[in-house]
């Protein structure tokens, strides 16, 4: 059940998301601003979405924050480093 969706105002480049989602240990994260502050995030999958090679979908954990250990699912594009990212609740999976 999601629980919260916010606008991404501003993320990652592509570089920084593969880094991170080919991270072996967990520990490498990602920021992304949004209206209500900016929230660190472990990306844990991704996949591409069309032809064009900048908009994805993203699952991921958050990693700060008082929503730290909740988990995501995002629609972003890394051409306009924009996207939206819908929280579940971090007992839910």
């Amino acid at each position: 059940m999601t629980h919260s969706v916010f606008d991404v105002t501003n993320g990652p480049g592509k570089d920084e998301l593969l880094r991170a989602v080919t991270n072996d240990d967990g520990l490498l994260t990602t920021i992304f601003d949004t209206p209500a502050g900016a929230v660190e995030a472990r990306i844990v999958r991704i996949e591409e979405r069309g032809d064009d090679g900048v908009d994805f979908t993203l699952w991921g954990q958050l990693a700060s924050s008082s929503l730290s250990g909740a988990y995501f699912t995002a629609s972003y594009s890394c051409q306009s480093r924009t996207g939206r990212l819908a929280l579940k609740d971090a007992r839910t999976t």
